[in-house]
Parts: C-alpha cells; structure tokens; sequence
C-alpha cells in the first residue's frame, strides 16, 4: 500500500514537473498563423507615350534587373532628336553672326561711329541668342532622354505579374501597365494579440512555415514592429461613437524578414503562412 501510494506522489510530481516544464517553454515564443508571405512590388509604367513596338517578356515570366521589358516605337523620338540637332545648329549659327555683329559694333561705337546704344542692343542680342542656345540644347538633351526611355528595363529582379499589353497596345506616359515582383527579399507579415507584443523585438529569430510547403521551415528575424494595429490603417477604422463599447484584442503586424530564400522553395505574396518567433533569454 506504501508503494502504490508512493509511485502516486512519484507520478504526480512527475507530471506537475513536466508541466511547469512545459509552462516555462511557453515562455519562450509567440506564435501565429495570422501571418502572410510579402515583397517589394514594383508598378512598372513608361516613360513616354506611343505603341509598344516589342515585347520581350510574359506573363509570370522571371526576369533580372535591368533586363529589356518591352519598347515603344522610337521612330517619333528620333525625329524628334534630329529636330532638336537643328535647332542647336541654328542657334549656334545665329549666337555666332550675333557676336560678330555685336563685336564690330562696339569697335564702331568706341570710334564714335555709332551710337552707344547701338552697341547695348548689339550686346542684347547676343545674350537672347545665347539663352536661346541654352533652351535648344535643353530641348536636345530631353529629346535624347525621351528615346532611351522608349526601351523600359526591370528595377530589379523578379517576377512579371498581372500583365495584359501586346504588340501594339498604346502606352500612355506614366499609366501602371503591370506588377514586377521583386525576389530579393521576402517577408511575412505577422499579425500578434498586442498582449503577445511584450517581449518581441528587432532583431529576434523567428520560424516560419508556409502553407504551400507544410514540410519545409523558413528560418527568419524580427525586422520591426507596426507602430500601430492593423485596425488603425484600415479603409474604415472603427469608431465608437454609440458607447456600446467592447473591449477586443488588437493585432499587431510584425514584419519578418525570411533569411533563407531558395529558388527551390519560391515564394508567393499574399499567401498564408505561420511564424513563431522566439526569445529564450526571457
């Protein structure tokens, strides 16, 4: 009877043990699987307007940065270029017959052959034709700037996404035509109960598991903290102006920045994903 009553407190405090063990490890993290994949997403538009004259990409195609996208006709800007060429030219010619002029004349005026305001308007003119030469020149370098922008290269390295012109379509200046995704860095947007924020900062390891990959751990690190619930940026935050107030818990989003990406394992923005972030110096 002593030993059954024995291996009872024996057990007893076995599983109080292993409970205050278990306890205390849950001390050490945080998790949610509030939580989804994120990435820079780059809004490509041109430059300037006209017809796409080639496209070298698809849609969800893979690209790297600077690699072609798609151009616009550039026979517009080249006689554009050529246009402004001339204006230069006969900007030049005329500063050029202006100084001349405005040279001899105040050789005549210094001689009182002419009249000193003779040689003021001679001077005038050559500062109207120099300004003048000054705009033609603006005028070119914006001409040749427009025809580079006619080839629109990728920001950065990613995926095409969301895209629907062709060959053809006309382009206006500045209009979004579609996404690039960037795959140089990913993150997850993890939603914490803002009682959970207490012990997480930059900086802490954090584990990641993405739906699409249930068997594969992304390994990642505390970036920052949302300086506000996800409430407060919300199209419509909520008010209470009736006083039937309840208290709810707030979510917080914390930003994780995935360490381990791996074209093996790419990843999708917007898709759901669980993180846990660790501090087992608490």
């Amino acid at each position: 009877m002593a030993q059954q009553r024995a291996l009872v407190v024996f057990f007893l405090a076995l599983a109080l043990y292993g409970g205050y063990v278990f306890w205390r490890h849950l001390q050490n993290y945080v998790s949610t699987d509030d939580a989804y994949v994120g990435a820079h997403v780059v809004s490509v538009a041109a430059q300037v307007s006209g017809p796409v004259a080639k496209l070298y990409i698809r849609d969800n195609s893979p690209v790297r940065q600077g690699q072609r996208l798609f151009e616009i006709d550039p026979r517009p800007f080249k006689i554009a270029v050529a246009a402004a060429k001339a204006r230069v030219a006969e900007r030049k010619a005329a500063l050029v017959n202006a100084a001349f002029i405005s040279e001899r004349t105040t050789r005549m005026a210094a001689h009182r052959f002419l009249s000193s305001v003779a040689s003021q308007t001679a001077q005038t003119t050559v500062q109207t034709d120099r300004a003048a030469l000054d705009a033609a020149r603006a005028a070119l370098a914006q001409a040749r700037l427009n025809l580079r922008h006619c080839v629109v290269h990728a920001a950065t390295t990613g995926y095409i996404s969301s895209m629907n012109i062709r060959v053809g379509t006309y382009i206006q200046e500045g209009t979004p035509l579609f996404a690039l995704i960037s795959s140089e860095r990913y993150w997850v947007s993890a939603n914490f109960k803002e009682t959970e924020l207490a012990h997480i900062h930059p900086g802490e390891k954090a584990h990641i598991h993405v739906d699409m990959y249930p068997g594969h751990l992304f390994r990642g690190r505390v970036e920052s903290i949302s300086g506000g619930s996800g409430t407060v940026f919300s199209l419509l935050p909520p008010e209470n102006a009736t006083g039937n107030w309840v208290k709810v818990t707030q979510r917080v989003p914390v930003r994780i920045v995935v360490l381990n990406v791996s074209p093996k394992w790419p990843l999708r923005i917007g898709t759901s994903a669980a993180a846990t972030v660790y501090f087992p110096n608490h």
